[in-house]
């Protein structure tokens, strides 16, 4: 596919979270099988590494292991990216000590994040427990999820099938000249549309991956998956204002996503609407009160910055009444016994 440019706009953004425990070099090493130097980063400074495992839970065994993505950002930006290793290990190096944002994405679908809290020494260590086969709640009984009533020929069926597995398999140019042949004999196939927008995505291609999520929306307006990509996709581009109306849409098509309108608040936070933020952060809460805890603490930060203090306190505090075991436990009880709740 040539490069092809669409004219609208939108952008990923990221929530904050918190569950980090940090190792030393020698520990990350011998848990990731993966190589490492020796004292890097083992001392104070301004940069660190993250490693950790990605586990699959669930009863089922997977007939092929997904492919798992994990990306670090930092202020909506992604900073580095890895794949996990056959055993679900990963190991990001030399990333800025701040609080950053971890996402992990299983066969190119976000299953969770996660944010990684500033420590002044020692590397991140994560463990991320992921539910497997099924990552999005169970349909209602007699309800098909839209996303598998697009019919295809048995032989569209055979290149989609294809298709997915060398996109899988990061071997792009053969992916990208699966998808195409199929959009060719069906150029409506809107679910091909996305699936190559993504592997455009996952290559940092961005201009053809806006236009095959572009072309998905356009044939189906309500297509949950292409709205949430393009936001994420616009959002690494900054274009915030377009981020807004994206991810507005894509709350719309599936309002009960707790990840759309923790994007979508993020997304506000950036054009300087405070208030709609907020709301869509607690319809968040809302939706995944336990799952999407770490709200609490976005929330509570915002509230801080703004010198609201006995607000963030009440956030605090829920967040630990969730999240007893939290890292920084005794950080956040000094701060609500200094700053008491209304």
């Amino acid at each position: 596919m040539n490069k092809i440019t669409v004219s609208i706009s939108i952008l990923l953004l990221v929530l904050t979270t918190a569950f980090t425990a940090f190792a030393q070099d020698d520990e990350t090493r011998e848990g990731t099988g993966l190589p490492t130097l020796i004292g890097e980063n083992a001392e104070r400074g301004n940069r660190m590494n993250i490693s950790g495992r990605v586990t699959l839970q669930g009863t089922d065994q997977p007939k092929r292991r997904p492919l798992i993505a994990v990306s670090v950002l930092l202020s909506g930006a992604v900073l580095e990216r890895a794949t996990t290793n056959d055993k679900g290990f990963f190991n990001i190096r030399n990333v800025p000590r701040e609080t950053l944002t971890v996402i992990v994405e299983v066969d190119g679908n976000e299953a969770a994040r996660q944010v990684v809290a500033p420590s002044p020494m020692g590397n991140a260590s994560l463990q991320i427990s992921i539910p497997w086969p099924s990552l999005a709640a169970p349909a209602k009984p007699g309800v098909i999820s839209v996303d598998q009533l697009y019919e295809r020929t048995s032989n569209n069926q055979t290149l989609f099938n294809k298709a997915l597995e060398a996109a899988k398999g990061s071997e792009r140019l053969q992916a990208v000249t699966l998808f195409n042949e199929l959009l060719t004999a069906d150029p409506k196939d809107y679910l091909a549309w996305t699936e190559l927008g993504s592997v455009y995505f996952k290559h940092d291609e961005l201009d053809n991956a806006e236009a095959c999520y572009f072309k998905a929306i356009e044939l189906k307006r309500d297509y949950f998956i292409a709205l949430l990509n393009l936001g994420k996709l616009y959002f690494g581009r900054k274009q915030y204002d377009d981020s807004v109306l994206v991810l507005t849409n894509a709350v719309k098509a599936r309002p009960d996503s707790a990840d759309a309108h923790i994007l979508l608040a993020e997304a506000y936070l950036q054009t300087k609407k405070g208030n709609s933020a907020v709301y869509h952060y607690n319809e968040a809460l809302k939706l995944a009160p336990i799952e999407k805890a770490e709200v609490h603490l976005r929330l509570a930060s915002l509230y801080d910055a703004a010198g609201l203090k006995t607000k963030a306190s009440a956030e605090y505090k829920l967040f630990l009444q969730k999240q007893p075991d939290y890292v920084e436990k005794n950080r956040l009880e000094t701060y609500i016994k200094e700053n008491p709740p209304k």
